[in-house]
């Protein structure tokens, strides 16, 4: 029996927050009554969820480390708790330092072979909570009453989904600017096509 043809690939891009601030993060959202809070680590996000055929992930992947090797690591500070309600029910920490360079690899990751739909303009934050209703806003700033924080991004990490948004499996981990040290591509194990 032949496995089932895969005809589509979802994958993203991101930038992982470093302990202590992923295990803080993740718990305010949880405590938020997000479910993802405990299956998707804190992180900014690069490239969301996209579709791409099979073939084109390994092109997808060389873009990527070409990237990756083009930026140098540099600091993000996080300060407080905003939102985009009305426009979208997601409550997040804003960035104050970082942003411009989260915004520059956002673009140079876009700029290769994957086509990537943006619901809205790029705006690098980490999530707090996603449609849990207006009072999360509050809810989420008592928690955080004067959270601040700053640490360095040295590396993206490339995930691939299965289906489900809380299902996602690290594909790869590129350290910005470092000459690629990564296992060579036909040592992934990439979904087949066939």
């Amino acid at each position: 029996m032949n496995p089932p043809v895969v005809e589509r690939i979802t994958i993203g891009a991101t930038l992982p927050v470093p302990e202590p601030w992923r295990g803080l993060l993740a718990s305010v959202r949880t405590g938020l009554g997000d479910p993802l809070g405990d299956v998707i680590a804190p992180h900014i996000t690069l490239i969301p969820p996209t579709a791409i055929r099979p073939p084109d992930l390994r092109a997808f992947v060389r873009h990527a480390r070409s990237v990756a090797t083009r930026f140098t690591p540099f600091r993000v500070e996080l300060d407080g708790v905003s939102s985009f309600r009305p426009v979208s029910d997601v409550v997040y920490s804003p960035l104050t330092a970082g942003a411009s360079e989260c915004a520059a690899l956002a673009a140079a990751l876009r700029a290769g072979p994957a086509t990537v739909d943006l619901a809205y303009p790029y705006h690098p934050h980490v999530t707090l909570a996603h449609n849990r209703g207006p009072g999360a806003l509050v809810r989420a700033k008592t928690l955080l009453n004067g959270f601040c924080a700053g640490f360095p991004l040295e590396e993206i990490v490339l995930s691939t989904s299965t289906g489900s948004a809380a299902e996602w499996t690290p594909l790869q981990r590129l350290s910005l600017n470092a000459t690629s040290t990564a296992p060579e591509l036909a040592g992934l194990n990439f979904p087949s096509a066939s």
